[in-house]
């Protein structure tokens, strides 16, 4: 079952890793004069983030593995269509961008949106005793995913072509989608997923909101919930309270995972673009070592927290995560530095990128799969399936927040 949690949570990432991975082609030479630069991280994140906040209410009225079986067949035929479009037998170059480019948002909807939300319900609801802590496994699958794609991708790129490297990542994509969608079909089979365990109150009419008041800290903030003014408005309550009351109580993991990839992607990968590369290496060559460094420690760091031991020694809550976070700001910030003293021997020099690289992917890893650890053990039953779709939102926020202000401090920065 971990390994299945793997395969989904590298077929969440992967679609993204590739589009990025094969950017500079995609850009300059398969779509030019297209926009395709410009267009791609914000529209994508767009309906990615979009889908998901729309997925914290529809979750509500519908199994996740029913959104799962829906959204991995139509993104394994998605996946296809990048393989056609960089093709120039297949028409002119708008039309096969446009194709291309509608069939990548597609993937934002069915992969980002519906898969990364449902996948991440299941792993939070199925967490527990008889198959462990399948959400650290989701995320490693996450990890390696980066890693695949920055150093398989990376090195076919350099030895056969740009080309050769779209094909090989989504053709990767294609498989690794149509393995999932028959695994979760096995699982659905074998009824895995009707032993989730259940909120035994969620028969009562204030069965969903008594849920999520149950065995939380009662020193946690709640949601003020006004009692149903009739028995019908009792048989059927708020889902929008419900939800707003689960993510009122789930705040610290959200607001740890938010601000955990907030840091990560106030300075990777727009300000570390911006170093300079040493004598004895191009540009391009640069960029793909500091990527592959950064995916390598990212993936590192989430292995390294899946060990009880390790997470018995660096156990995170409300008492220590806002210090580990603030202690990890010392590494943008020491990122910004290199930037602008590139002459600097020591922090401007190569050797001290890669271990600023190192730091800040491995403590993304490693925030990464403890935050998840803290949010899934320290949520009751009933709040499982809305801490799981909101997890995955705030980390998506927190990217498109760290990008947004990267774009502004490196604007600034330049004048």
């Amino acid at each position: 079952m971990k390994l299945t949690f793997a395969l989904f949570g590298c077929c969440v990432l992967l679609p993204w890793q590739c589009m990025l991975s094969s950017f500079l082609y995609l850009d300059s030479e398969a779509f030019p004069m297209c926009m395709y630069g410009v267009l791609l991280s914000p529209v994508y994140n767009g309906v990615s983030v979009s889908t998901q906040i729309a997925m914290l209410f529809l979750g509500e009225y519908a199994a996740a593995w029913k959104f799962a079986l829906f959204a991995l067949p139509l993104a394994t035929l998605l996946c296809v269509v990048p393989l056609l479009g960089i093709n120039d037998s297949w028409g002119d170059t708008q039309l096969r961008f446009k194709v291309t480019f509608g069939a990548i948002l597609g993937i934002a909807f069915t992969v980002t949106g519906l898969f990364q939300s449902s996948s991440s319900t299941l792993a939070s609801r199925l967490s527990g005793a008889q198959h462990g802590q399948l959400a650290e496994w989701w995320s490693i699958g996450m990890g390696f995913a980066g890693v695949f794609s920055a150093g398989v991708a990376g090195a076919i790129q350099f030895t056969v072509g740009g080309e050769a490297a779209v094909v090989a990542q989504f053709g990767t994509c294609v498989v690794l989608m149509a393995m999932s969608f028959v695994r979760m079909i096995v699982l659905v089979r074998q009824a895995v997923f009707l032993d989730e365990p259940m909120c035994p109150l969620a028969a009562s009419p204030h069965g969903s909101r008594a849920c999520l008041a149950e065995q939380w800290d009662a020193q946690s903030p709640t949601l003020s919930l006004p009692e149903p003014a009739s028995p019908v408005l009792a048989r059927r309550p708020s889902v929008v309270l419900t939800v707003a009351d689960g993510i009122l109580r789930a705040r610290p993991f959200l607001l740890a995972m938010f601000f955990a990839y907030a840091e990560t992607f106030l300075v990777f990968p727009l300000v570390v673009s911006k170093w300079k590369p040493p004598n004895f290496m191009t540009s391009e060559v640069f960029g793909i070592v500091s990527v592959a460094d950064f995916q390598l420690f990212d993936f590192i760091g989430r292995l390294i927290c899946t060990s009880r031991r390790i997470q018995g020694r660096i156990r995170v809550g409300t008492h220590n995560i806002w210090y580990l976070l603030s202690l990890r700001l010392l590494v943008p910030v020491a990122c910004i530095l290199s930037w602008q003293m590139q002459d600097n021997a020591f922090i401007g020099s190569f050797y001290t990128r890669l271990v600023l690289l190192m730091l800040h992917g491995l403590s993304q890893g490693m925030l990464t799969n403890l935050i998840f650890a803290w949010s899934y053990s320290a949520a009751t039953i009933g709040s499982r399936s809305i801490v799981g779709r909101a997890m995955p939102l705030s980390l998506c926020i927190g990217i498109v927040v760290g990008s947004a202000v990267s774009s502004m401090l490196v604007g600034v920065l330049t004048k």
